[in-house]
């Protein structure tokens, strides 16, 4: 995959020198309280790495702290998961460190690797799932234009309960017709 960069934003392959940070990011409590995956080791968060599939595109964020200077700092992550290129589709995740949450970053990121998904790697349909009471997480992929595809009672068993989940999901027509119009 190519580097991909916006005005504050570049999105490149996660390395290794990325995982403890991205450890940490599992780890914070905001986080994981709507984390479909349980806290790991920083063993289990290096086999996670080494045993991604061909089709798996784990990416850092990183933010341009100084432009000019190249400074750049890592404030999360996003990728395509699960990606089926017969079927043309792959499911996206993103992690944003909390002290750069409700600032478009989330949107701009997902963007970006979507664009890249659908118009790179031929994808035509891009899913998501949530915690049906993850509000903000709902409400902001549903107003980049995912829909609601349907509820998987009971899905997850996470904090000591079965938890509902929703599947969503992005065709590459309406992506296209929203976020790249000429």
């Amino acid at each position: 995959m190519r580097v991909l960069e916006s005005d504050r934003l570049i999105i490149k392959p996660m390395e290794p020198q990325d995982l403890e940070y991205q450890l940490n990011l599992r780890w914070d409590k905001d986080i994981t309280e709507y984390l479909i995956h349980d806290p790991i080791s920083f063993k289990n968060q290096s086999d996670w790495y080494n045993n991604l599939k061909k089709t798996d595109l784990a990416c850092s964020i990183f933010l341009k702290v100084k432009p000019e200077e190249g400074n750049l700092r890592i404030i999360g992550n996003v990728g395509l998961f699960d990606t089926n290129y017969r079927h043309q589709r792959a499911g996206i995740r993103a992690r944003i460190d909390p002290e750069f949450q409700r600032k478009g970053i989330a949107t701009e990121a997902m963007v970006m690797m979507m664009d890249y998904g659908y118009n790179t790697l031929n994808l035509n349909k891009i899913t998501a799932d949530s915690f049906c009471e993850n509000e903000p997480i709902v409400k902001l992929v549903t107003k980049m234009g995912f829909t609601k595809e349907g509820i998987l009672e009971k899905h997850f068993f996470h904090n000591g309960k079965f938890r509902d989940a929703y599947q969503l999901g992005f065709l590459r027509e309406k992506f296209n017709a929203i976020y790249n119009k000429k």
